[in-house]
């Protein structure tokens, strides 16, 4: 990977230098010695960057396959309301699975989403998450992606 490669990548995937040196285990001015050319990229970080660039690709075709799944033809295609977190706490509280990837990240994602859905013809809308009146909507249901759409299309 090249160093311009590495740095076009980590900002196109919501991640800071900061970020990418904490999960490297160097100095963030390690991380400014990559980008710029003066060192080579390790392995190891190219390989965690593409890891993360996958898994937003994979999420993005799941969600796309789930929604136009659910969709009855020939009903009218409904706009689809997308979840933004505010926080890292908010999205690992509803999305451990993301743990440690940033909001940024997530949001990153959702954009790629709404592309996506753009391109079979869904339109959707993102609404920020407020997870005290998520949680006093939810009452005692369980939480799920879905009730979480369902919440966020309220609002």
């Amino acid at each position: 990977m090249t160093s311009a490669e590495l740095k076009t990548l980590r900002e196109s995937l919501g991640l800071t230098a900061q970020w990418l040196a904490d999960q490297a285990g160097v100095q963030i001015r390690t991380v400014r010695y990559w980008e710029a050319g003066r060192s080579s990229v390790p392995a190891d970080v190219s390989a965690l960057l593409e890891r993360i660039d996958r898994m937003l690709d994979d999420a993005v075709a799941q969600a796309v396959a789930q929604i136009t799944d659910s969709i009855a033809k020939p009903v009218a295609i409904p706009e689809i309301t997308l979840v933004r977190y505010r926080t890292d706490d908010d999205l690992w509280r509803f999305r451990p699975e993301m743990r440690p990837i940033p909001v940024t990240t997530h949001a990153a994602m959702l954009m790629r989403l709404r592309r996506a859905l753009f391109h079979v013809g869904i339109q959707s809308v993102i609404q920020y998450m407020d997870p005290e009146d998520y949680l006093d909507w939810l009452g005692d249901r369980p939480d799920s992606e879905t009730e979480r759409s369902e919440w966020a299309a309220t609002r």
